[in-house]
């Protein structure tokens, strides 16, 4: 989409706010949200403010203003806000030099795959990773100064096959998740809703699946993509799984 396009999508859409993401050193998606009235084209040059001492790695107290310079191809709508939410990830930029910081790790990328072609080594670099993840009915941890401890639970694994109560006995056994078919699979509708917000956002999906482990591994396999592209790609679709 070109800045144009992206304003008339926000009011066919009806957005009231707009929501700006970014990455941080580590990798983690942070953002900040804006009312509609505060977007426009200047927004896709100029930026809006942040403090990036407050950002992992990043600025100290006293030089640490920054831009966040949203990219318009990265526009879609936020399923899961109750307000009509535009969501744009963006780069992030200083706003004396005017130049994208380089601790960005979105900025990084577009450097590799500029020198990718620069050095002429070749003209694209395609990306397919697996994403896999899984999907508990219960999670705890902790650490403190004298213990640590993690207890995780799904009501496939196969510890809970003599499981008092409602139990129907559609248990995974270890390595033996790949492909079942429900009831043995629960997990088929989550992952089909999944996968249909992750198109409504714009990024191709090849197949879904439960994955080969006991308690709820699941698989959804992305159409391979550049660099950039696929890193934005994977940044949504760990939103969208969480």
């Amino acid at each position: 989409m070109t800045p144009r396009e992206v304003l008339e999508y926000t009011k066919k859409n009806k957005v009231q706010v707009v929501d700006l993401k970014f990455v941080d050193l580590p990798g983690t998606w942070q953002h900040f949200t804006i009312p509609i009235e505060e977007l426009n084209e200047g927004t896709f040059k100029d930026g809006s403010g942040l403090d990036g001492s407050s950002i992992r790695g990043w600025k100290a107290i006293n030089n640490s203003d920054m831009l966040v310079v949203p990219d318009p191809d990265t526009a879609c709508m936020d399923p899961f806000t109750a307000v009509p939410t535009l969501s744009l990830v963006g780069n992030v930029m200083d706003p004396i030099t005017r130049e994208i910081y380089e601790r960005d790790p979105r900025f990084i990328a577009q450097k590799a795959e500029k020198h990718l072609k620069s050095t002429k080594i070749g003209d694209i670099s395609y990306w397919g990773p697996e994403a896999e993840f899984f999907i508990f009915d219960h999670a705890r941890f902790d650490q403190t100064s004298h213990s640590s401890y993690y207890f995780l639970d799904s009501e496939e694994g196969v510890w809970n096959a003599g499981q008092d109560g409602v139990n129907l006995g559609n248990k995974i056994r270890h390595k033996e998740g790949y492909f079942p078919v429900p009831p043995t699979d629960t997990q088929q509708d989550i992952r089909s809703e999944m996968v249909l917000e992750m198109q409504k956002a714009g990024i191709p999906i090849e197949k879904h699946h439960h994955e080969v482990a006991t308690a709820g591994q699941a698989e959804i396999d992305l159409r391979f993509d550049s660099l950039v592209a696929m890193a934005d790609m994977i940044m949504i679709y760990k939103n969208f799984v969480k």
